[in-house]
């Protein structure tokens, strides 16, 4: 065995510093009764002819290599400034005492070390005590040996009505009050030869972290299904996060292969040796990566009466180049859906659930680049439609003034037909509603014949006349004000009311 001795030259000794500080009541004052931004725009900071000098002791003593502990012991005769803006009216004897550590970037072994600081204080000014917290930033200077220059600026916020908010600017000198000294002497076992004794290496296990990316993009990819198959036959499964990650708990050490596959389409594999165990780290880290041409639709269903996502609804997605339909179904907790999209194709979407009539909604892949972009987003909307429920059919648009139906703009004349054709036992009443202007029997008039209109493209496209009634309520029913334009655009509307 041998004997070695360590110094301990990053932990600060006894240190004594003297310094000469001022404190600068006006400049915090002005920042208390206004703002920062006042003060520096108008040039408000007190010149240090105007600030109260004084002169101060500090004694410092390392807590750690990057912690020393400060008290400090400062005295001034001031003018005091309070908070009312009233001053003392003479100089009288101000003592400040505090405690802070002060937070060094470096260590006493460098030359120049940057500190935040931050404690507690107390003032004693004509009898009256308070109390404050002062904060600051300061470098320390290493000039020699255990001696140091310290300069450093303080704001100190008053917790008591007897003290004032000031900055304290100051510098000073300071040598340690004696040497540092060497740790204790420890033994240290000197090595046995290797022909002596022969090291036992244990492997220990460890997680194995898989990381599944896209191709095209490097984009992360969530619910991979990844597979890790052992040399005895045992398989585990997993599935990546919304950050492409997915963890495979404390593993024996031993050869693996990794592999992932997402719609159908295998990513990459990875064979994990017995060998990849030794490293020091508790943790192995693989990536794997996914290659699939299409775009992803990431879609969310949302309930518009209530304003939340809503699960279990269906979700049709018909590709209108080649007529093909995929359906699939909006997730509990989110009400997301999702699906894959061929590149330069037009979709229509529409939403599917007992009681409810959706949106339709029209999404593209044409002049979508896959290289940077993965994931198509939308939001589907769909509205309760219960027995005794009313809803304003917003796309149905007229001739004004004219019961003439424009089907190739009214796109709520489809929602409407495939909302019936969801629901067969479903019965409605469509309403015709006008404004006021013009005479009460044209108004009833031609609200009847919007609404027979509606009615009848409706059976013309497969509904049961039965399952159908056409009622005009002129302007009788408003639901907005008739004597401004907007009001009067708000009252000529179809409405649907579901019936029994």
């Amino acid at each position: 065995m041998q004997l070695t001795a360590q110094n301990n030259q990053d932990v600060k000794p006894s240190t004594l510093v003297f310094h000469v500080f001022y404190d600068d009541f006006k400049t915090a004052q002005q920042i208390r009764t206004s703002s920062l931004k006042n003060v520096l725009d108008n040039h408000l900071w007190s010149k240090f002819g105007e600030m109260q000098m004084g002169l101060g002791v500090n004694y410092l003593k390392g807590l750690n290599k990057n912690i020393d502990f400060i008290a400090t012991l400062d005295g001034s005769l001031t003018d005091y400034l309070y908070k009312n803006g009233t001053t003392n009216g003479s100089s009288a004897f101000l003592l400040d005492a505090n405690a802070a550590v002060n937070l060094k970037m470096l260590t006493d072994r460098h030359k120049i070390v940057p500190y935040l600081s931050g404690g507690g204080g107390f003032s004693l000014y004509q009898g009256k005590t308070g109390f404050y917290l002062p904060v600051g930033a300061g470098i320390q200077f290493h000039i020699y040996n255990s001696a140091f220059v310290f300069t450093e600026v303080q704001y100190r916020n008053a917790l008591t009505s007897q003290v004032n908010n000031h900055f304290q600017y100051n510098i000073g000198v300071g040598a340690s009050l004696g040497k540092r000294k060497p740790l204790p002497a420890k033994i240290v076992e000197m090595p046995v030869p290797p022909s002596i004794v022969k090291k036992e290496v244990v492997i220990l296990p460890k997680d194995l972290l898989v990381t599944v990316t896209d191709e095209a993009t490097g984009q992360p990819l969530q619910y991979v299904a990844v597979m890790l198959g052992s040399p005895d036959s045992k398989i585990q499964y997993g599935s990546t996060d919304d950050y492409g990650r997915v963890t495979f708990k404390a593993l024996i050490p031993d050869t693996y292969t990794v592999s992932g596959s997402l719609n159908h389409i295998n990513s990459t594999s990875q064979t994990v040796k017995k060998e990849n165990f030794t490293t020091n780290e508790n943790q192995i880290g693989i990536s794997l990566t996914h290659n699939d041409p299409r775009f992803t639709l990431a879609g969310v269903v949302i309930n518009k009466t209530q304003n939340r996502p809503e699960a279990g609804a269906d979700v049709n997605i018909t590709n209108e180049e080649d007529h093909t339909l995929v359906t699939t179904q909006s997730h509990t907790g989110g009400g997301v859906f999702r699906t894959q999209l061929r590149a330069e194709s037009d979709f229509t979407l529409v939403g599917k659930k007992a009681n409810y009539i959706s949106n339709i909604e029209k999404i593209t892949t044409k002049g979508l680049n896959r290289s940077t972009t993965l994931y198509v987003k939308l939001e589907l909307a769909i509205e309760e439609a219960k027995v005794g429920q009313s809803i304003q059919l917003k796309n149905i648009y007229f001739e004004v003034g004219k019961a003439s139906l424009n089907t190739a703009v009214s796109s709520d004349l489809d929602k409407l037909i495939q909302f019936l054709k969801d629901n067969p036992a479903t019965r409605l009443e469509i309403q015709g509603h006008t404004d006021n202007t013009g005479s009460l029997v044209l108004n009833n008039r031609l609200s009847q014949s919007r609404a027979d209109l509606v009615v009848e493209y409706l059976t013309k496209n497969g509904i049961d006349r039965g399952r159908l009634i056409a009622k005009g309520y002129g302007p009788s029913l408003p639901v907005a004000d008739n004597t401004t334009n907007e009001g009067r655009a708000q009252n000529r509307r179809v409405v649907m009311k579901v019936l029994k």
